[in-house]
């Protein structure tokens, strides 16, 4: 019973704090592509879609979703260019 009751805080201390490390990368990715697209023509298409995806990604940061948050926003650096 005590192996299982440390397992299982274990367990939901890791969840809590990955959602933190989710929770601090966010805007870290969106600066970053926000940066680059800044450098870059605002009327190219490719640039104006990789914007509207950090916007999307500041959405659902702001929203508490961090996980897809962080996934779109590595998108749009990616498009962007922006290394990791």
């Amino acid at each position: 019973m005590k192996k299982l009751m440390a397992v299982t805080a274990v367990a939901v201390a890791l969840a809590f704090t990955a959602g933190g490390a989710f929770a601090s990368s966010c805007p870290k990715v969106i600066k970053e592509g926000r940066d680059a697209a800044a450098k870059m023509k605002m009327d190219d298409p490719k640039v104006k879609a990789a914007v509207a995806k950090l916007d999307e990604a500041q959405k659902l940061h702001d929203g508490g979703k961090h996980a897809d948050s962080l996934k779109l926003a590595n998108e749009a650096a990616a498009d962007l260019g922006v290394k990791k």
